[in-house]
């Protein structure tokens, strides 16, 4: 019998405490690559941030995978988060100064976690694959190590190519992994959450930089900022958020989804809200200083790059909607040509304007109507349960069926 693309209504796996726990760290880690971004916006700062940033964010993604497909209940898989939540403890405070001084500290430190992957990966793959988690703990993760006492110059060079090769193995090796059935809502929802906290600390921290004996411009600029922050957050969890569970739900390769929508998708995501943060901070704090036109286009890129995003097709969202998040891109690249040398809440008020009246034309266009938990809308719903009812055999399980295509 032909097996259903569309995977029956099953019960989903909760998010466990403990990976809430290494949520915010990894936040936390991102946070200090920004602020460290913010004090050096340059080609040279972007490239370290990348660079150290982007150990963080595989490592969590790597881990995500893992507790999705493992029991957190269990005593040895949840020390194993514990510990790898640590280590990336350990690596934030040294990232500000993972190129200057402390390389051998961060290297060392991220050389373990992709170990402790590793023997979690063999347990939960029943033993040593070419895949992701091997190349990473065989390959990249040492010869950071081993490069990590070379000069700034040399280090940075020698980091950004490992990256770069670290980003590269899950779509080289992508065919290694086609097996992997993920729960479908858990690792939307957790990613989603990273989005949250993503949003949400810089916000935090731009509200910190306010004085006691602060303005009526201060207070403005945090309010706009507020409002920016607000309808990014509408932007993602009104409609993309919920589009990731339902390609997971009705893909026959769930490995492609993960791969483009949630590794790479939203490491360009968050990579995007860093970048807004560093403009935001600087107009928080002072509004009617001119920011540094390298942070107002930093601020501007960071626009561009959200909301570019979602015009991937693997999204598979409406093409209005995917119109309007391309219009505002263009009208982000405007901003700097208009706001350079002038206030930092114009420049602020400028960018805020545009993304929140995206945010009101979506709801406009697509509405508030119910969805079902999977998030596709209530026709493609009756549709699923039309396919349960013919292939009742399925039994409530996940379909066994997995494409020889792509993986991870």
């Amino acid at each position: 019998m032909a097996t259903s693309r569309v995977a029956p209504l099953i019960q989903s796996k909760r998010i466990n405490v403990a990976e809430h726990f290494y949520d915010l760290v990894l936040v936390f880690a991102v946070n200090k690559v920004t602020h460290t971004l913010a004090d050096d916006v340059s080609w040279t700062g972007l490239v370290n941030a990348w660079a150290v940033f982007t150990p963080f964010w595989w490592s969590w993604v790597g881990t995500g995978i893992l507790s999705n497909l493992t029991d957190l209940h269990d005593v040895k898989n949840r020390l194993r988060l514990f510990a790898i939540t640590l280590i990336t403890s350990m690596m934030t405070i040294a990232a500000p100064t993972a190129l200057h001084g402390h390389g051998l500290f961060f290297a060392g430190a991220y050389l373990l976690l992709r170990a402790l992957l590793l023997w979690w990966a063999i347990d939960v793959f029943g033993g040593l694959r070419l895949n992701p988690f091997s190349v990473s703990a065989f390959f990249t993760a040492p010869l950071l190590l081993l490069t990590a006492g070379l000069g700034h110059e040399q280090q940075r060079v020698a980091w950004a190519v490992l990256m770069a090769v670290e980003l590269s193995s899950t779509f080289l090796l992508r065919r290694r992994l086609t097996h992997i059935r993920v729960d479908v809502l858990h690792l939307p929802e957790r990613f989603g959450l990273v989005v949250i906290l993503a949003l949400g600390v810089p916000f935090v921290d731009a509200g910190g930089k306010i004085p006691h004996d602060f303005s009526a411009r201060q207070a403005v600029a945090l309010g706009t900022a507020f409002l920016l922050v607000a309808s990014l957050w509408w932007i993602y969890f009104h409609l993309s958020n919920s589009r990731i569970a339902h390609q997971l739900r009705t893909e026959d390769n769930q490995s492609r989804v993960v791969r483009e929508l949630l590794a790479y998708g939203h490491y360009c995501l968050l990579g995007s809200v860093s970048a807004i943060a560093v403009g935001v901070w600087s107009a928080v704090a002072h509004p009617r200083a001119a920011p540094e036109t390298p942070v107002l286009w930093l601020m501007c890129a960071g626009a561009v790059g959200f909301h570019t995003v979602f015009a991937w097709p693997r999204w598979r969202l409406p093409r209005s909607v995917v119109t309007v998040r391309l219009t505002v891109a263009a009208v982000a690249l405007v901003v700097p040509f208009v706001a350079d040398g002038r206030s930092g809440l114009l420049a602020l008020g400028l960018l805020t304007v545009p993304v929140t009246a995206a945010a009101v034309v979506e709801t406009a266009l697509v509405g508030m109507a119910p969805s079902c938990h999977c998030g596709c809308r209530p026709k493609q719903h009756r549709l699923a349960g039309l396919v349960q009812h013919l292939h009742p055999a399925s039994g409530g399980s996940a379909p066994s069926y997995s494409a020889p295509g792509d993986a991870l």
